[in-house]
């Protein structure tokens, strides 16, 4: 049978297709991988409710050494009481009789500290630290009382905290009096208020310091200097319990540094660890 020339050109193209398809399936092809893109991973951290606890001085091994139901702080015993109450007297600065206002300078205006300027008839210039004091917690929302009680759970890692209070106490109070003169020298106060610079510390394994991160201003620079200057001061805190290492090799605090005003006469300071 003779075939037509169409005919001829329809039986060529199929076998050039099918030697095609052929070759191409027998050829050696590269190993390709589909790149998958890794996952995002969103961690959320939860702080332990310990660490939201204050930590506060310890008073005398309490009698009743139950742990309290409910309690806001931790301390060095568990102790339970029917009412808190805090002390009377705290770590206070007082000012003495009045001086002659210095000549106000621009650069360290009221305006300049995050305050609005306030003119004193007679500013009174800060004397010394009242050398006593029953605590310097802050408690602002506890009833004053005879003494400071309060419901505390036992804290592990209470003595390296007591110790780096003892250290912040050597610092604090005098870092903040030469500043607290220098305003009130200008004939200014700090009205009344409660004046709180909450610093974020991060320390090495061996206690050295590593970063200070403030997380809240009081709003006064000379304030918040004294505060980072206090920990400047008194760091390196050997030792710290390894409990307290984290898995990178540090040790995180977080700590605060309050001034309550009363007026232009009394100026109470206080060491809070939250």
């Amino acid at each position: 049978m003779k075939l037509s020339q169409k005919q001829k050109k329809t039986i060529l193209f199929i076998v050039l297709s099918v030697l095609l398809h052929l070759g191409l399936f027998g050829m050696p092809w590269p190993n390709f991988k589909l790149k998958v893109k890794a996952p995002l991973v969103v961690e959320r951290i939860i702080l332990d409710k310990e660490d939201k606890k204050q930590v506060v001085d310890a008073t005398e091994p309490p009698q009743d050494q139950t742990p309290p139901k409910e309690s806001e702080y931790l301390s060095k015993y568990n102790q339970s009481v029917e009412e808190e109450t805090k002390a009377v007297k705290v770590g206070k600065t007082q000012n003495s009789a009045p001086s002659a206002p210095a000549p106000a300078k621009k650069q360290l205006s009221m305006a300049d500290l995050g305050l609005k300027p306030q003119v004193l008839s007679k500013p009174r210039k800060p004397s010394a630290v009242s050398p006593s004091s029953t605590t310097d917690d802050y408690l602002p929302n506890t009833q004053e009382g005879a003494q400071t009680a309060l419901n505390t759970r036992e804290f592990q890692f209470y003595s390296y905290f007591e110790r780096i209070k003892d250290r912040l106490r050597m610092y604090w109070e005098p870092e903040l009096q030469g500043r607290v003169d220098k305003i009130y020298a200008k004939g200014k106060n700090l009205g009344e208020q409660d004046l709180i610079t909450k610093l974020n510390i991060t320390l090495s394994k061996q206690g050295e310091l590593s970063k200070i991160q403030i997380v809240r201003n009081s709003g006064i620079e000379d304030v918040d200097e004294a505060a980072l200057k206090a920990f400047e001061k008194a760091a390196p805190f050997p030792n710290p319990p390894s409990g307290m290492i984290e898995k990178d090799g540090t040790v995180r605090l977080t700590w605060s540094f309050v001034v309550e005003t009363k007026g232009m006469s009394n100026i109470f300071v206080f060491l809070s660890r939250r």
